[in-house]
């Protein structure tokens, strides 16, 4: 599957609501791709938000892109 390109706007994502947030829960998206997600303006509880620390290793570890390879109209 091909990656996103987009390296501005990005956002860092729960992939799992109850998972915690620490870095293994922790995706990079650009904002058409987050919203794009299934859990993306869902009713229910949303998790806490990522900590600075985490948001900054997680966008690095993503290379400053997003890093979504879903298909569909998002990229």
């Amino acid at each position: 599957m091909a990656r996103c390109t987009r390296t501005q706007n990005l956002e860092v994502h729960h992939k799992n609501r109850a998972g915690g947030n620490d870095i293994g829960n922790a995706e990079v998206l650009c904002e058409p791709c987050h919203q794009a997600t299934r859990s993306f303006g869902v009713p229910g509880k949303s998790p806490p938000a990522f900590s600075q620390e985490v948001k900054t290793r997680a966008i690095s570890n993503a290379g400053n892109r997003c890093q979504c390879t879903r298909t569909g109209s998002c990229h």
